[in-house]
């Protein structure tokens, strides 16, 4: 948990002169000089229907570690990978663009499995200046599920390959999602770049 927040506090020390984005944008120019504007001809579904949720750890390159190339699968990315956030992104990909194939992925040395539980998160989130998690429900819970309390659900991870299956299980909640697909689990191990399945 320390970790996390003392990187937290370190990112407030950037320096405001120069925005990183700036830069993101002058390497834009340079992919544009290349650019194969091709993929956009056609608004197709990913050729391969495939929807993966995953992490959104900035470390975790999902194209590379599956072997994927733009346009084969939608990637949908949130804090620690969890199906809850994913639902109305998957909602439309099922439905609007034919994907028939989901792979869950969560991995090691997640920043979510710093916290044993939601106050921990919250206490780590009041340090941040100018931040008031109050007792706005940030995160919807499952329809019709009582919430203990409104406050948010941050879905720390106690046990990564015990969250996989909770999510497994958590997919099957949502009516609105295709319950006649292929949906798997994996754990990638960010010290050998191996995915496992978790069953």
């Amino acid at each position: 948990m320390h970790k996390v927040i003392a990187a937290a506090i370190d990112s407030n020390i950037l320096s405001t002169s120069e925005s990183f984005i700036d830069q993101c944008c002058g390497q834009n120019a340079e992919y544009a000089r290349n650019y194969d504007e091709k993929i956009y001809e056609f608004r197709a579904p990913p050729s391969k229907h495939l929807a993966i949720v995953c992490c959104m750890d900035a470390r975790l390159d999902i194209f590379r570690i599956l072997g994927l190339k733009p346009g084969e699968a939608h990637i949908i990315r949130n804090g620690g990978g969890r199906i809850r956030d994913a639902v109305r992104s998957l909602v439309c990909s099922q439905t609007l663009l034919q994907t028939r194939e989901v792979m869950i992925i969560h991995h090691t040395d997640c920043g979510f499995t710093y916290f044993s539980n939601n106050n921990q998160v919250l206490a780590a989130l009041k340090l941040q200046p100018g931040t008031d998690v109050g007792n706005l429900p940030v995160f919807q819970t499952i329809p019709g599920q009582v919430q203990e309390s409104n406050k948010p659900d941050f879905m720390p991870i106690i046990d990564l390959e015990q969250s996989i299956r909770d999510d497994l299980a958590e997919y099957k909640k949502y009516p609105m999602l295709n319950q006649n697909i292929t949906v798997r689990g994996f754990l990638y191990n960010t010290k050998t770049g191996l995915l496992k399945e978790v069953i």
